[in-house]
């Protein structure tokens, strides 16, 4: 799925795409692109920062000694202002690049996170937070329809030949915040993740690297999917058998979600490069 095949009914679309870096005033910026490029890297550290710090809080971990709404409140600015710089920087290198993300299944996977990642943030866990982690039915459905763009992003993520091991990120930050987070599991999680991904890594090192045999990729795929179905479980039983606090096991599982989103559009940017 790429938005060449969306907007491929309207007549001139393509070609408006592939001469927009020609037209002026964007011409202008080819030679100075490269500032473009490390102040977007600037924006996704400040974005990413306050993303973490809050859902960790709303976890209970991390900064737990800071009240969730004034921990909100210290965040919004930092957060706001990165995503602004992503946004504004990301716009210009997009059309700098207009036709190769036009043909972009990584890039149609960013944005749709993105707009999942943005519902996330504001409407959902943000909302949370102001509410010292009570979770309301408006919070519910804004994080209903964010999850569904994410399960779209993952679901053209995945099946396509090039991208799919992105799938790997956001499954890898998972684990990473389950171990971070977790007390009950964060042993069994580390050793599940090793296990599974550390066999397909072996795997692969034993029958080499560049190995394009079908059944190595079939068992990549499957080792993907249980780790997954795993990750499922061992966050169930640690958010509904974990420490009581103020956050309702919906809440984590929220916090847990946009976090996951947000690495997903960072995969989809990631894996632009190797799939032109």
């Amino acid at each position: 799925m790429t938005f060449e095949e969306i907007f491929k009914v309207i007549p001139g679309s393509a070609d408006f795409v592939a001469n927009m870096p020609k037209i002026w005033p964007i011409s202008l910026l080819q030679d100075i692109y490269a500032p473009f490029g490390a102040l977007h890297l600037v924006g996704l550290a400040l974005m990413g920062g306050a993303v973490i710090l809050l859902n960790l809080r709303l976890m209970g971990a991390g900064l737990k000694e800071e009240p969730l709404p004034i921990m909100e409140k210290t965040l919004r600015p930092w957060f706001i202002a990165g995503l602004f710089i992503v946004l504004f920087t990301g716009i210009i290198i997009g059309m700098l690049n207009s036709e190769k993300l036009y043909n972009s299944v990584p890039f149609f996977v960013k944005m749709t996170s993105l707009l999942a990642a943005c519902i996330f943030s504001f409407g959902v866990t943000n909302v949370v937070a102001k509410a010292d982690g009570k979770v309301s039915t408006p919070v519910i459905i804004a994080g209903g329809i964010a999850f569904v763009f994410w399960l779209i992003s993952l679901g053209v993520l995945g099946n396509d030949g090039i991208s799919a091991p992105g799938l790997f990120h956001p499954l890898s930050a998972g684990y990473a915040m389950l171990v971070i987070y977790g007390t009950r599991t964060r042993w069994f999680t580390a050793g599940t993740f090793l296990l599974l991904f550390g066999g397909m890594f072996l795997m692969y090192w034993i029958v080499g690297f560049n190995t394009y045999e079908p059944i190595y990729d079939e068992i990549s795929r499957w080792i993907t999917v249980l780790g997954g179905l795993a990750f499922i479980g061992l966050f169930s039983w640690e958010v509904y058998q974990g420490r009581a606090e103020a956050s309702s096991p919906t809440a984590k599982l929220l916090a847990l979600l946009s976090v996951l989103t947000w690495v997903t559009v960072a995969a989809g940017g990631r894996w632009i490069g190797f799939a032109s």
